[in-house]
Order: structure tokens, then C-alpha cells, then sequence
């Protein structure tokens, strides 16, 4: 079940203060990982935090290059722009293996960027599985929700906080997705400091 649906908890988590608090999985080379029921609903959500020696420039530009995400986030087999509305939101499509006999998941999404602050960007990202024809053999994602929050702290350092939250439409238990996505989640976070460094 190694980095089963990896892609899709990178990538919500709007956080409201109602929820019960997070719960800290793991942590490891200072990459810290968190999950929680989703309020309302009967799947997790999980949550990423880390910080990581690049800029704010540099690190929003990996996130916004959709195409790019195949390169380094496991299990993601295929990633594209469908559309392009303005310079801060376009929508786009993923599809990401899941172990044998499960067929491969696919994922429509909206993605708004949005400066919050004069150190601080977010890019939100959010399901839209009615805005691109189904695929064969494809197992559609209906429900989605993600953000990830830019920090600057310094001038060659930032914080990476990122939730996601998603409803994977399949029959395994819950534990079971939340305990494969705890390697993953590190090993995301890990890839993501290693493409900024080589982008820098």
C-alpha cells in the first residue's frame, strides 16, 4: 500500500476552529505530519508542516507547475493543465496509481493562487469532477479539497504548510489509506526540498 493515493493528500483544509484538533503521525528531519476525521465526514484529513531553505518565488512556482508534479510527487502517473482561466486560476488533471487490483484514480481540479499577505501565499485547490469527461478504467476523485500555505521567514527560507483532505471513492478502510500516507506525506516533503534546491 506504499504511497497509496500520495498525490491527493498534497496536495485543504480550510481550518476551522471547530474541528478537533490535529493529531501528529510522524515526524522526521524535521517534517511533521498530522491527521484528523474530517468534519462532517468519514475520511481523514491530513496536514504537512516543514520548513525549507529556498524562496517564496521558488517555492510557488514548483507548486504552480502542474505539469511538473509527476516528477515528484509519488505514485502521480500523468499531470496537466486543462484550462488556463486567468494568471491566478486554471484547472487541472491528475491520475495516480493505486496498488493491484485497484484501478487507478483520476482527478479534476480548480486551482486559485492568491498573494494573503506581504510574506505569506496560498494556492487552493479545489475538486471539479464535472469539468472534464471520465476516462476509462479511470475511478473519478468526487470530493477534494486542498491548500497549500507559502511562509516566508526569511530571505532564503520559507514554511510549507499543507492539508488535504479527500474522499478516495474506494473500499478500503479508512486506517488503512491514513497509515499508507504517512511515508508518503515525509516522502513528498522530502522530494519537494529536493526540487527547490535544484531550481535554486
Amino acid at each position: 500500500m506504499k504511497y497509496l493515493f500520495s498525490f491527493l493528500f498534497s496536495l485543504f483544509s480550510f481550518l476551522v476552529s471547530s474541528q478537533s484538533e490535529w493529531i501528529e503521525e510522524e515526524s522526521k528531519e524535521d517534517i511533521k505530519a498530522y491527521s484528523r476525521i474530517k468534519e462532517g465526514k468519514d475520511y481523514y484529513e491530513f496536514r504537512t508542516v516543514f520548513e525549507v531553505n529556498t524562496s517564496l518565488i521558488t517555492a510557488r512556482k514548483l507548486i504552480s507547475n502542474i505539469s511538473h508534479f509527476k516528477n515528484w510527487l509519488p505514485s502521480t502517473l500523468e499531470s496537466k493543465v486543462l484550462k488556463v482561466v486567468s494568471d491566478s486560476v486554471l484547472y487541472a488533471y491528475t491520475v495516480t496509481e493505486a496498488p493491484w487490483p485497484a484501478s487507478k484514480r483520476d482527478l479534476v481540479f480548480k486551482v486559485t493562487k492568491r498573494k494573503t499577505g506581504n510574506n505569506t501565499y496560498s494556492i487552493i485547490m479545489e475538486g471539479k469532477p464535472d469539468f472534464h469527461p471520465l476516462q476509462k478504467d479511470m475511478i473519478r476523485v468526487q470530493e477534494y479539497n486542498a491548500i497549500w500555505k507559502i511562509t516566508k521567514l526569511n530571505a532564503n527560507l520559507v514554511k510549507i504548510d499543507y492539508s488535504a483532505s479527500f474522499n478516495p471513492g474506494s473500499t478500503y478502510p479508512n486506517w488503512i489509506i491514513k497509515n499508507s500516507l504517512v511515508e508518503a506525506r515525509i516522502q513528498t516533503s522530502l522530494n519537494f526540498i529536493e526540487e527547490v534546491k535544484s531550481d535554486d
